[in-house]
């Protein structure tokens, strides 16, 4: 066995750090950041069914196996991913990761360093979620990959339990809000909707949600079946204010609901920008579909038309508009890019790799975006499984780099606080 396993930082905020790693020697697992010692149990390999030509077969001979892209390394790692969060750090401050386990001695993992506090009081926390895709029976392609329990009796499908071990986490994290961005469904069958609104409904913090373009097919009126369960639906623009920052809100779904891509009247820009500028403060704006950087669309799938994301982002980064932050799915990645002094970022899906959800810190002085894996087990298994998905890349393409995850905006360099 390597006298090492793999430990990557994946995220990090102002005072706490997540850890992940694919693979891992299977007892007494011990990571030490600075002062904190963490335990953290072992967790199963991930498995999964390989879907090629149209041929489905399990993991070679039904033993546990990781994929890696390449052979599978079950052989030299016993157990399989898991993640572990360190609290009671310092802001930006460097520590050592120094880890151990039986039969690998203590090593030095990995550094991290945590992220700058904006400065004030934290004001508020709240968390986001997107693309949970609730009905998806596989993930990829190049070859499909389906989850090996998806006919086992008591297990959820892994669009759901990945959906209902985020929100748990969200919720155990401290947030005090929870918002929805967009595609809740695969195909938006009133089946996928009606099971998408159970978990919604069942959540134990309030919600604010959007649709996307994966909930605007075939006729069905999500919004009424939703509504019906006690999910309210932010269709046209909408504001809800939060201590240090108001939300701004608003489905971007084309009105062809065969259109991947978004559309964002003029109209509509306005009273976005219009509700972020009337708020006590600085804003938080949220859509499905990202703005479109350049005159032709460079990534798949389509955003919003290169027009309509600029007169967005040009209403938005207005000298008279309060310091915002614009944040999107849809794309299933992770990604931060600026437009002058407006603070644009992607966030990656709940169900595939890396199967993550995002939490907003707000302080005085500014905000912290952290975003998370989801690190129950049984979610973890499928979404590191799922990193095999487009011949490899996926895990490539889909996580970013941690600074496209994790940063800190200073409010007074992005913008003024809000009306004089």
């Amino acid at each position: 066995m390597s006298s090492a396993w793999p430990i990557s930082v994946f995220g990090t905020d102002d005072c706490s750090a997540q850890l992940t790693w694919p693979a891992s020697p299977a007892e007494a697992l011990e990571v030490q950041i600075g002062a904190s010692i963490v335990r953290p149990a072992p967790s199963p390999v991930a498995e999964l069914v390989l879907d090629e030509g149209g041929s489905s077969r399990p993991a070679s001979d039904g033993a546990h196996r990781y994929f890696r892209g390449r052979r599978a390394l079950d052989a030299a790692w016993p157990s399989g991913p898991g993640s572990v969060v360190v609290d009671g750090l310092a802001p930006a401050t460097t520590y050592d990761v120094v880890a151990s386990a039986t039969g690998v001695p203590s090593f030095l993992a990995a550094r991290v360093t945590t992220l700058p506090s904006p400065g004030g009081r934290l004001l508020c926390k709240f968390a986001a979620v997107s693309d949970v895709h609730i009905g998806e029976k596989h993930f990829g392609v190049l070859g499909r990959i389906h989850d090996p329990r998806e006919n086992s009796p008591g297990v959820e499908p892994y669009p759901v339990r990945s959906l209902r071990g985020a929100i748990a986490e969200a919720a155990e994290w401290g947030a005090e809000l929870l918002v929805v961005k967009g595609d809740l469904t695969r195909e938006a069958v009133p089946a996928e909707v009606r099971d998408a609104g159970r978990v919604l409904a069942a959540s134990p913090l309030p919600l604010e949600v959007i649709l996307g373009n994966h909930d605007n097919k075939w006729g069905v009126d999500v919004r009424g079946i939703l509504g019906s369960q006690g999910v309210a639906v932010s269709w046209q623009p909408r504001a809800r204010d939060l201590a240090g920052v108001r939300l701004v809100l608003m489905s971007t779904a084309h009105g062809d609901p065969h259109y991947h891509g978004g559309q964002l009247p003029a109209k509509t820009s306005e009273q976005i920008a219009a509700l972020a500028r009337a708020g006590p403060g600085p804003a938080w704006v949220c859509l499905h579909h990202p703005p479109e950087m350049f005159p032709f669309p460079t990534v798949y799938p389509p955003g919003l038309p290169f027009g309509e994301s600029r007169r967005l982002l040009e209403a938005l980064a207005a000298p008279e508009q309060p310091a915002t932050f614009l944040t999107c799915g849809h794309r299933h990645r992770n990604r931060r890019y600026d437009y002058g002094r407006l603070v644009v970022t992607e966030v990656g899906s709940t169900k595939d790799y890396p199967g993550v959800w995002a939490g907003y810190k707000v302080f005085e002085g500014g905000i912290i975006q952290l975003v998370r894996r989801t690190g129950h087990q049984d979610v973890m298994a499928w979404t590191e499984a799922t990193r095999r998905a487009v011949n490899g890349q996926w895990r490539r393409w889909s996580p970013g780099r941690l600074a496209d995850r994790c940063f800190t905006v200073d409010w007074a360099e992005s913008g003024s606080l809000g009306p004089a």
